[in-house]
């Protein structure tokens, strides 16, 4: 199977910014844009070659050495704009041939260095026209190169296009990308430098793809392009063309309803994997046009009944996002310090946030086979680092609210109690003025969430306070009651208080003796009642739901809501473009059945065959009847007169739609001037009235000035008289000075006698001090040793009475010991002599015993030999 990708070029997204400030690279892009339109203006009128080359060169200048960023149109730039149209201009009257085709693809080249800015890509497709620019130029090409060039850029610049009409250009750009597709025209399948066949089917099938891509885009939630196609193509065979082609091949017949082909569940299965794979292919260059464009379509999938079933059935979302978070993981840790990288970093993350969160969404109807419990912790991580963000922080906050809703049991609530820091930092935000009322309205409705949650209901209650809903509800409290009718508050602002005064309603179910008081005061306030009027009339689902829980509240005031309600005359819709062309998608089938005549190319090919044979019939004379045959010359004549006209209305259809073009441009540039004259009118007032203000106070101060002149000169006046005295005292006044001077001279004199003994007196009472702070010391420290030598005398004589009190003691034991002694002396003598007079009975009794054993031994009878 082909590639299953929307073709891109590889350098659709890169950013080639100056190192240089952003004030001087805006100022060298206005210097080469003023260059290139005095340029091309000279080659208008003379259409030379020396004056082409310089356009050339300036062509090339803007091409490299600005910036793409700096080519956005920000509203009242003049110079971009006209730079805009003065390129249309040129572009549309350089030919295809010689040295003006070389100028003219080096402005294709700039007008793709340009679109890689989304707002200038923007400008270039609604404000400048260039695809019906483009579209001409194509059909003109005939080198595959360049054609494959100007697909690329078409692809790139018709994603997202909104067209409502049946604009001229689109019949033939229609039918050439139709051939291009079919693989008829001229020159496409031409071998390039005897390139080898293989090589070739590969250029061809490059240029099928790419020009599929730009029928997609151009009939995507565009359906008078859808009708004009339908219209002119064999839709048959178109389908039976195409059918080999994956992801570019399913949302071409997706486009086409069910009608035309009927698919099989397991083709819609792989369309959704590999527009997964698509959407992880734009993750890796910050490709937001066609990320947009695919996940666009499948927000849309509800429109078509197959693509609905087969999401709703689809097993493979888990492993399909963990893929997309992987690469974004990825992506991330790459250089994204340029502003505008960073910007499409943050808009790719909001698209993937919305597409996650309908994936969650499905799950509500009932669909077992979708389950994103395995990465909720990972995708909370994610969610949480860009809850702040100005371009998807509102997409990162609901993704938060249904992951809350639809996640994992209490999975998510246990995580924001844990750490609620990012909840913490949601409440600051919101309370300041700056935040978008967007942000502020998806910061309520997760705080609702979050306080239906156990575990986040206390977190919640502890970080809002009264003054929290008033500094939300500042903007519609600020209206005067009594004009409410003709007073203006936006649609967001209105929608912004309605979810205040719904998390008010439900802090106060919770926390009555708090809060019940002030949400009271609040409902009855008309500002805020006529707020719940108009979000009560509105068509946004949501919004009205909001208005009918706070309707629950038992002291909602219903006759004041009710008699605002009755005062709108039509309340203001919510509803986009998007949803009725969503509801037109939906009845498509059914709008295809009813105009069958209109859509079926095969029955106008065999009239036309069929004009032919009658044609030929004429031609031969086979006819036999001559009234026959004058019919069928009258019919001939007919068709030949209208198709003239046709070709004549078709020319004058072509002219008004490059007049429309024109004025399309004009109407820009006017509204760029108008911007610029209005902001200078402006200015000129302010001017003004800052002029007339000084005027006053000038006129002010002159009369001051007159009036302090008068009281000057009464002054000066009277000022002459006391001088005239003042001078007569200080002639007194100088004799006395005299005589003064002579009595100082003498204190002088005295003075520095004086001077001269008291330099003597102190150098003398500096010796004296010097000497007293030395016997100072010296006392210091005699007092010191004096007081040490007392403290060891002290611990001396203490130590001496303890030795005088020991020697007693131990002469008392001296003599306890001799008595002793002498006691023990006159017992060891006793046991002497009892010691000799034992000695001297033992002796006895042995002499005793040797006795008795020789007179045994003489006494004992002698053996018989």
């Amino acid at each position: 199977m082909a590639t299953l990708r929307n073709h891109t070029s590889t350098a659709g997204n890169g950013q080639d910014s100056p190192q240089a400030p952003q004030d001087a690279g805006a100022t060298l892009a206005i210097g080469y844009v003023r260059e290139f339109r005095a340029r091309a203006a000279a080659f208008q009128v003379q259409r030379s070659e020396e004056s082409l080359v310089y356009v050339q060169r300036s062509v090339a200048l803007l091409g490299t050495k600005v910036a793409a960023q700096h080519f956005a149109p920000l509203p009242g730039n003049l110079e971009l704009a006209r730079f805009y149209v003065d390129l249309h201009a040129l572009m549309g009257a350089l030919e295809n041939e010689g040295v003006e085709d070389d100028v003219l693809w080096a402005c294709v080249a700039l007008v793709q260095h340009c679109s890689r800015n989304l707002e200038a890509r923007l400008a270039i497709v609604e404000k400048f026209c260039f695809v019906p620019l483009l579209g001409v130029l194509i059909r003109r090409t005939r080198r595959p190169e360049r054609v494959h060039r100007l697909l690329v850029l078409l692809q790139d610049l018709t994603y997202g296009i909104h067209i409502a009409w049946e604009e001229p250009y689109l019949a033939a750009l229609l039918e050439h990308l139709v051939e291009i597709v079919h693989g008829s025209v001229d020159g496409s399948s031409a071998t390039i430098g005897g390139s080898s066949h293989h090589h070739n089917d590969d250029e061809d099938d490059s240029l099928t793809l790419l020009a599929l891509s730009v029928l997609v885009n151009l009939c995507y939630k565009n359906f008078a392009v859808l009708f004009l196609f339908l219209r002119s193509v064999n839709i048959s065979a178109f389908c039976r063309r195409i059918q080999n082609y994956g992801l570019l091949a399913y949302k071409m017949l997706i486009l086409l309803s069910e009608d035309v082909y009927a698919f099989e569940l397991r083709e819609l299965y792989t369309f959704l994997r590999t527009a997964f794979a698509g959407i992880e292919d734009c993750l890796k260059h910050w490709n937001v046009a066609q990320m947009r464009h695919i996940v666009d379509f499948l927000l849309d999938s509800q429109c078509h009944a197959g693509l609905h079933r087969a999401m709703l059935s689809h097993s493979h979302y888990c492993e399909d996002v963990e893929k997309l978070l992987d690469q974004i993981d990825a992506r991330c840790g790459m250089d994204d310090s340029q502003e505008e990288t960073r910007k499409h970093h943050q808009i790719c993350l909001d698209l993937v946030f919305r597409l996650v969160s309908y994936i969650l969404q499905l799950s509500e109807d009932g669909s077992n086979a979708i389950s994103l419990d395995a990465l909720t912790p990972r995708l909370y991580e994610m969610v949480g680092d860009w809850l702040g963000s100005d371009l998807c922080g509102v997409a990162a906050i609901e993704l938060l609210c249904t992951l809350l809703r639809l996640g994992k049991k209490t999975a998510v609530a246990q995580l924001i109690a844990r750490d609620p820091s990012h909840v913490v930092s949601l409440v600051a935000s919101s309370e300041r003025p700056e935040t978008r009322p967007a942000q502020v309205l998806a910061i309520l409705r997760l705080l609702i969430a979050l306080l239906q949650e156990s575990k986040t209901e206390k977190l919640v209650l502890s970080k809002i306070s009264e003054s929290y809903f008033d500094k939300i509800l500042a903007a519609p409290l600020a209206l005067v009651p009594q004009f409410l009718s003709t007073q203006s508050l936006a649609a967001a602002e209105v929608e912004k208080a309605c979810f205040c005064l719904l998390l008010l309603v439900n802090v106060a179910g919770i926390a009555k003796k708090a809060y019940l008081d002030k949400c009271c005061t609040l409902l009855e306030q008309p500002q805020l009642q006529y707020c719940l009027a108009r979000g009560m009339v509105s068509r946004g689902e949501p919004l009205v739901a909001a208005v009918l829980q706070i309707a629950q509240f038992e002291h909602f005031p219903k006759a004041a809501v009710a008699k605002h309600v009755a005062g709108i005359s039509g309340g203001p819709g919510t509803s986009t473009d998007c949803s009725g062309q969503a509801e037109q998608w939906r009845n498509l089938s059914s709008i295809l059945k009813g105009h069958r005549t209109f859509t079926d190319k095969e029955m106008a090919q065999r009239v036309n065959a069929l004009l032919d044979s009658i044609g030929g019939i004429v031609l031969r004379n086979e006819l036999a009847s001559a009234p026959v045959s004058q019919v069928i010359e009258l019919y001939n004549h007919r068709i030949d007169s209208l198709n003239g006209a046709v070709l004549s209305l078709q020319q004058r259809l072509d002219q008004a739609g490059q007049h429309l073009a024109n004025g399309t441009q004009l109407a820009h540039v006017q509204s760029a001037e108008l911007q610029r004259f209005q902001a200078t009118n402006f200015e000129l007032l302010i001017s003004q009235e800052r002029l007339q203000t000084q005027c006053k106070d000038l006129k002010q101060q002159t009369e001051k000035l007159k009036s302090n002149m008068t009281n000057l000169l009464k002054q000066l006046s009277e000022n002459s008289d006391h001088l005239q005295a003042n001078e007569r005292r200080l002639t007194v006044k100088k004799s006395e000075i005299a005589s003064l001077q002579k009595e100082c001279e003498a204190l002088r004199t005295n003075l520095s006698a004086k001077c001269e003994e008291l330099t003597k007196l102190e150098a003398h009472n500096k010796e004296n001090t010097s000497r007293i702070d030395k016997l100072k010391k010296s006392m210091v420290a005699y007092e010191q040793d004096i007081k040490e030598k007392i403290r060891t005398i002290d611990e001396r004589e203490r130590e001496l009475a303890k030795t005088q009190k020991a020697l007693e003691e131990q002469r008392d034991a001296r003599k306890k010991s001799e008595d002793l002694v002498s006691v023990l002396e006159t017992q060891l003598q006793e046991r002497k002599d009892q010691i000799e007079h034992l000695e001297m009975e033992q002796k006895e009794t042995e002499d005793l015993r040797k006795t008795i054993m020789s007179l045994m031994e003489s006494k004992k009878p002698k053996r018989k030999a």
